[in-house]
């Protein structure tokens, strides 16, 4: 009866220190993708780094880890929000903006390469998703029909 006990108290343990369930980032990593030449800076916005995606979505990477985002979301996207957004200390979020954030007049990103500021890449992948990861692994990836946040 005790050895009963003691297996069923090892295995909640193990069940409680199981990380919790989410989305983990996609295994290829966009740190190997060349970055992308173009103009991408605002004289205005001081270390911040802003792209459009072929498709027309705004994004942009801030310093020291965030804000990082897109002025878009998924379809799949609760009702009511506008953007999405990662920061380097919290996981990527769907949030609602009276204003755009990383919308500016600046190049496309193309498909396949990168841009990188103070540690966080941003890139547009194969299928035309951007995928943003910051350096304490927190991101997403925002195609016009789903999102994964991490």
């Amino acid at each position: 009866m005790e050895s009963r006990w003691t297996a069923a108290a090892i295995a909640g343990l193990a069940l409680a220190a199981a990380p919790p369930a989410g989305a983990e980032p996609p295994a290829d990593d966009i740190r190997a993708y060349p970055i992308a030449q173009g103009n991408y800076t605002t004289p205005n916005d001081f270390y911040y780094v802003f792209f459009r995606t072929p498709d027309g979505r705004s994004c942009g990477i801030g310093p020291n880890g965030g804000p990082v985002g897109c002025d878009a979301v998924p379809t799949d996207a609760p009702p009511d929000t506008n953007q999405t957004v990662v920061n380097s200390w919290a996981p990527a979020e769907y949030r609602h903006s009276d204003t755009a954030s990383f919308t500016r007049d600046v190049a496309v990103l193309p498909a396949g390469q990168r841009l990188e500021n103070w540690g966080v890449s941003c890139a547009v992948v194969g299928d035309g998703a951007v995928r943003c990861e910051t350096y304490n692994s927190h991101g997403f990836l925002l195609a016009p029909s789903y999102g994964e946040l991490w």
